[in-house]
């Protein structure tokens, strides 16, 4: 059992916690784990009488061919951990497991965690090695993720998010930012778990450009690029609709574009481009470009470090609990810097930053989405 071990001995860990799905006790007390139909079957045949771990009732065994095989409380129980499971959660968790111990992992469902006072969908261990696996199919607000995997890294227990198909769509939006994840090697990533189609891939090397595409299980196979189509024509025009509107963070900026006698709608092409799309600012990403450069007009040189720091000031990392606030600020940062290199705005020499050409400023927005359409 390995660091499972080791957590239980610290009573970290209940080994005989459960949802009363698939896991329940004997009559001596001992843990059993429900993973197979011949395994419920051979429980039957026997008459092992099966009980909830926490109300100690029987237990009864469903054992059909649309669900996983599963324990269950018999009708008008009031047990806390008595109520309804959707089909989607159990089949995913039991998905989940089978992936899991494929690679040679020991899955545990249903753990419950004493010290946090919360249970993991599904523990893994393998050696020394622990993980946690959250599948999430029900809305869950930021406040709670972000309470969950804190509890996780309490207990020094990584913790795996997946998404089920309330969350899948076409592209990455506002229901999933809140769970992504960075790292070094794959960049921003979302991972999804489908109980329908029994199938796990992931979102990863977001951007706004687009994004990879992997199958990790039933069977690994190769990403593919998935690309987003942008337009600096429909970025543009955000800009206007915005102003129509009188948003109030764009009206914020076009004060202090008028303060120094340019008008918002004018601010230079490079705003929209090599946007980063990372989730957790403030505000629209091109709007703090242009704030950027309104802050950065007379400075004739600056440093990488004091690029993020500003906007660090511009990132709310409540709502990106698994990323960080840190990490949103250098991605904003390190794309809206890509962009102004790769338009000859401004230099790099080691972690000094200088002007060597202001970008243009147009007069107005048609004269801007006039230049657009040239290009």
């Amino acid at each position: 059992m390995g660091g499972l071990c080791q957590l239980a001995e610290r009573r970290e860990i209940t080994l005989y916690g459960g949802d009363g799905m698939f896991v329940a006790i004997d009559d001596a007390g001992q843990r059993i784990q429900l993973d197979a139909h011949d395994q419920a079957t051979a429980l039957q045949v026997t008459g092992t009488v099966c009980r909830c771990p926490v109300c100690h009732a029987e237990l009864i065994i469903r054992n059909g061919q649309v669900l996983p095989a599963h324990f269950a409380h018999r009708a008008g129980s009031d047990c806390v951990v008595g109520e309804p499971e959707s089909r989607d959660h159990m089949v995913g968790k039991h998905l989940l497991a089978t992936w899991a111990r494929a690679a040679g992992w020991q899955a545990d469902f249903e753990v419950y965690l004493p010290a946090v006072k919360q249970r993991a969908d599904v523990l893994l261990h393998r050696g020394d090695a622990v993980q946690a696996l959250e599948f999430q199919c029900a809305p869950l607000s930021v406040q709670r993720l972000a309470e969950r995997t804190a509890g996780y890294a309490q207990l020094g227990l990584p913790v795996q998010w997946l998404l089920g198909p309330r969350y899948v769509g076409q592209q990455p939006g506002p229901a999933t930012a809140k769970f992504e994840t960075w790292s070094a090697t794959r960049g921003r990533e979302l991972r999804f778990v489908d109980p329908h189609t029994r199938h796990m891939w992931a979102w990863w090397g977001l951007t706004n450009a687009g994004w990879n595409v992997e199958q990790l299980a039933p069977n690994a196979r190769p990403a593919r690029w998935h690309a987003q189509s942008t337009s600096g024509v429909s970025t543009a025009r955000q800009i206007l609709q915005a102003l129509a509107y009188r948003d109030r963070d764009t009206m914020a900026v076009q004060a202090l574009c008028y303060q120094r006698g340019v008008h918002l709608a004018g601010c230079p092409v490079v705003v929209h481009q090599q946007l980063s799309g990372v989730p957790g600012l403030q505000t629209k990403e091109w709007l703090l470009r242009v704030r950027w450069l309104l802050d950065f007009w007379a400075v004739p040189t600056w440093t990488v470090a004091g690029m993020t720091h500003w906007w660090m000031d511009y990132v709310v990392g409540a709502r990106v609990p698994l990323m960080g606030g840190r990490q949103v600020a250098a991605l904003a940062a390190d794309a809206w810097l890509a962009a102004l290199v790769a338009g000859d705005y401004v230099t790099v020499d080691g972690q000094q930053l200088r002007w060597c050409q202001w970008p243009t400023w147009f007069a107005d927005g048609d004269r801007k989405l006039a230049a657009i359409h040239e290009r």
